[in-house]
C-alpha cells in the first residue's frame, strides 16, 4: 500500500466533509436567525435550539479544518515501531485483518483503498495506546463489549 496515496484519499475526503459542514453551518445559521424561528413566547424555543445547532456545527467545522491541515503537512515516514504516520495492518484471532493509518487527529475517519477499508487511528484510542511502539509480531489485547479479542500486528510501513 502507498501511504502517501492513503494520505490523499483522507485530504480529499476531509475536503468533502468541509464542504457539507459548511453547507449545515449556514443552513443551520440561517435557521437561527430567521423571522420565523424568533418566537412570540419564551415557550417559542426553535431560535435558540437552531442557535445551539448552529454553535455545534461550526465546532465540527474548525475540527474537520484541523484536522484537513494536520493531514496536508504529514510526510510520511517508514519505521519498524509503530508511531505516528505509521500503516498497520492487523489481524484478529478469527483470521480478519485490518488497515489502520496512525495519526493525531481525524480518528475514525475512514477511506476505502485498494479494496481494502483504511482507517484513521489515534495514539489516545484504546487500541491506538496499545499498539504504539509496537512491530512485526507483536500482539495486544482489548475488551469490545465484555469479550477479549486479541490482534497481531502483521505489517507496518
Amino acid at each position: 500500500m502507498n501511504k502517501q496515496d492513503i494520505i490523499n484519499l483522507f485530504i480529499t475526503q476531509l475536503a468533502a466533509n468541509i464542504s457539507v459542514a459548511k453547507q449545515a453551518v449556514k443552513v443551520s445559521r440561517d435557521t437561527a436567525t430567521h423571522k420565523d424561528c424568533l418566537g412570540s413566547s419564551k415557550y417559542e424555543t426553535m431560535g435558540t435550539e437552531a442557535s445551539y445547532l448552529a454553535k455545534g456545527q461550526g465546532e465540527r467545522l474548525l475540527e474537520l479544518q484541523r484536522a484537513l491541515a494536520y493531514f496536508k503537512q504529514l510526510k510520511p515516514e517508514s519505521s519498524k515501531n509503530i508511531q505516528l504516520t505509521s500503516l498497520v495492518a492487523l489481524e484478529d484471532e478469527n483470521g480478519k485483518s485490518q488497515s489502520l493509518l496512525m495519526a493525531a487527529d481525524a480518528g475514525g475517519l475512514k477511506v476505502s483503498y485498494d479494496k481494502r477499508i483504511v482507517t484513521v487511528i489515534t495514539p489516545q484510542a484504546p487500541m491506538g495506546k496499545r499498539l504504539m511502539g509496537k512491530t512485526v509480531g507483536d500482539a495486544i489485547e482489548l475488551k469490545f463489549t465484555g469479550k477479549t479479542r486479541c490482534f497481531e500486528v502483521i505489517d507496518v510501513t
